[in-house]
């Protein structure tokens, strides 16, 4: 009898404690609206190029020099055969490098998040955030983002090195832009910047 009581308590507090726990976590901290149209997308792009221009055309230059210098070995060798296959890649690997890209932002920009002007909902949690556009929900992990920019007018939450999340200051109806900036700040302080 004794037993069957100390269970029920522990039982109680068990799902008191998970209640709680739920609670918590289900808590929303921070709650932002952003409408997607081209103007914030060329705001994006302008910040994105400069932050990773620089990068970008390094390293197609280290790999146009490592290419030319395969090329002349090959001339120098009297291998014309190679020597014009050097020359189709360096060919294919500059257009690529370069159309790519604009490819890439055209699809963007033709896409209905921008010509229709999506609006997307983060919802910030403890642990994790939810996005919502129109029909759709994506949960994610703070440690799944790959960066995080602070910049006058927006947060970018870089989900690899190419998308972002962009979230307008002006957007939050739960919390504030300064603490949503010391909130991200302490839950990824190593991908964070202003």
């Amino acid at each position: 009898m004794v037993f069957l009581q100390l269970f029920y308590i522990f039982y109680l507090l068990f799902f008191i404690y998970v209640i709680i726990l739920l609670v918590i976590n289900l808590k929303i901290l921070f709650k932002n609206s952003t409408k997607y149209n081209e103007t914030i997308y060329m705001e994006y792009l302008k910040f994105h190029n400069k932050k990773f221009g620089l990068k970008y055309t390094l390293y197609t230059a280290l790999i146009i020099g490592l290419l030319l210098f395969c090329l002349v070995l090959q001339v120098n060798a009297h291998n014309f055969t190679l020597a014009i296959i050097f020359c189709c890649i360096i060919t294919g690997f500059l257009l690529w490098r370069y159309l790519h890209p604009i490819s890439e932002v055209s699809k963007d920009f033709k896409s209905d998040k921008i010509q229709k002007e999506e609006k997307f909902t983060f919802i910030f949690y403890e642990n994790n955030l939810k996005i919502r556009a129109k029909l759709r929900t994506y949960i994610m992990k703070y440690s799944d983002l790959y960066k995080i920019f602070e910049t006058p007018t927006f947060f970018y939450l870089y989900i690899d090195k190419t998308h972002s999340l962009l979230l307008n200051k002006d957007g939050f109806s739960i919390g504030s832009a300064d603490e949503f900036s010391k909130f991200i700040g302490k839950k990824c302080w190593f991908k964070f910047k202003k």
